[in-house]
């Protein structure tokens, strides 16, 4: 939340623990939800995140209609990812690269992507 408003996105939070986003930020005229997840775990060499909420003790993928956004933090590389929820639909496990690693990373593109909160669709690159 700190870097959102640091970058003046206005924030709410929501009332209780019913949601499975973690806030609310205005981005221009659209309103997004947004989980956040964090790691610090490295797994041959990437950066291992879980990206599911658990349901009666399973472990569910996130949908559209939970959540707009996800908002990645690797924290040894103090870097953030914007993930629109289409990168994660049925997925609960997602890796990232450390930063100079070898190879594609699929990931690049919501590196720092901040902007993305700001456009109509959550989806505009530029």
């Amino acid at each position: 939340m700190h870097k959102a408003t640091s970058l003046g996105f206005p924030l709410a939070l929501p009332y209780g623990h019913l949601h499975r986003y973690d806030f609310v930020v205005e981005g221009g005229k659209n309103l997004w939800r947004v989980q956040v997840k964090t790691s610090r775990f490295m797994m041959r060499g990437l950066y291992r995140l879980c990206i599911y909420h658990t349901t009666k003790r399973v472990g569910q993928a996130y949908t559209e209609s939970e959540i707009d956004f996800v908002a990645v933090y690797i924290i040894p590389e103090e870097t953030w990812y914007i993930l629109p929820v289409r990168e994660v639909l049925e997925r609960r496990t997602l890796f990232f690269r450390p930063m100079g690693h070898p190879g594609l990373d699929p990931y690049a593109y919501y590196r720092e992507a901040w902007h993305l909160l700001r456009e109509p669709d959550g989806l505009t690159f530029g």
